[in-house]
């Protein structure tokens, strides 16, 4: 399978130790730093194995995950897995739950192969279940990332992909928790500056806030992949540019970065407006914002001249009319008709 650039760039990004710590110090544990990043341990991304049906069939399930450590703390290991998700998954809590049953899969696998070759079994019951009573597996801990601008409206745990049930029904059904980090949402204080200036940038992209962010990040360098990886997510064509453009520095100024970003808002908003005026003939999509304000400027002045001249000859007819209407009513009144029938007639009050 073909990776995509986010799929790399977010790989590369978390290799990072420390910020790998980070992010599942602060999702998971409220920031207290219980994973120490010089104690993460590199591990196998290939999660994929066969399941053996009731008629020894073997069934292959396929697995990568996008990044393992194993941690070796306060038990003999843990495992940490990192999920990068762009889109919203309908079937994500499943989805989890099958890969971490295969990492729990793949190790009782492993001590089975083990104890085959070794014989160890101490009695029938062993034997059968190719495992020893005192033998014990590792935690698994999955945490999916999403990306996306849109809010995340799937479901965040197995029982929200079920069926209503019953309250009877619910107490007994064996729920599976997924953890998950909203970027687009987080309000999570993040120690590592890296992580806290992807989550930052990610957050205004999507929210447009180039003023704040200008006022904030005047003089804030942060490091080129953290600019390019924020582009990517956010598919900002402008900040990717900027990142490619000084692929030669290691450290990249966060304003100057959006610059080209708020140019290009600019330039939409223009177009925009050009548009709604209807100044662009059909098959002139390209012409240039400039010269559309300028047939702008002198659509404006010729309508403004024949608003004038219209505006002139109503004027004109209008006080014609009262001329006509006073001299009716001074002919009415020397014939020697009623004032009130005059007024009434011609709607010339009469002194």
């Amino acid at each position: 399978m073909r990776m995509s650039n986010l799929d790399i760039l977010s790989r590369d990004f978390w290799k990072d130790n420390r910020r790998f710590a980070d992010l599942f110090n602060t999702v998971l544990y409220d920031g207290k730093q219980v994973i120490l990043p010089e104690k993460l341990m590199e591990a196998d991304s290939n999660l994929s194995g066969s399941i053996q049906t009731k008629k020894k069939e073997d069934v292959f399930v396929e697995r990568r995950a996008d990044l393992i450590r194993k941690f070796a703390g306060d038990s003999e290991y843990a495992i940490f897995l990192l999920e990068n998700q762009s889109h919203i998954h309908y079937g994500m809590p499943l989805r989890v739950m099958m890969y971490d049953a295969l990492g729990y899969r793949e190790e009782c696998a492993k001590k089975k192969r083990e104890n085959k070759g070794n014989a160890v079994y101490a009695n029938r019951d062993e034997f059968l279940s190719g495992m020893r009573k005192e033998e014990r597996i590792h935690p698994v801990f999955t945490l999916v990332v999403y990306y996306g601008e849109k809010p995340w409206d799937g479901p965040r745990r197995l029982k929200d992909m079920m069926v209503d049930m019953p309250k009877w029904m619910e107490k007994s059904f064996s729920d599976y928790s997924m953890n998950l980090l909203e970027i687009r949402s987080s309000e999570h204080a993040f120690q590592n500056e890296d992580v806290s200036r992807l989550v930052y940038m990610i957050q205004h992209i999507y929210r447009k806030q180039i003023e704040e962010m200008k006022k904030e990040c005047a003089d804030v360098y942060v490091k080129k992949d953290v600019i390019k990886l924020a582009g990517v997510i956010t598919e900002n064509e402008e900040i990717i540019k900027y990142a490619e453009e000084h692929k030669e520095e290691e450290v990249l100024n966060m304003c100057e970065a959006t610059k080209q970003w708020e140019e290009e808002i600019g330039r939409r908003n223009t177009n925009n407006i050009i548009n709604m005026m209807g100044v662009r003939k059909e098959g002139e999509e390209n012409l240039a914002p400039e010269e559309a304000i300028e047939r702008l400027k002198l659509k404006e002045k010729i309508e403004g001249e024949a608003k004038g001249k219209a505006e002139g000859i109503l004027e004109g007819k209008v006080k014609g009319k009262a001329e006509e209407k006073m001299e009716i009513a001074e002919k009415m009144k020397a014939e020697g008709f009623d004032n009130a029938l005059i007024e009434k007639l011609t709607g010339i009050l009469l002194h």
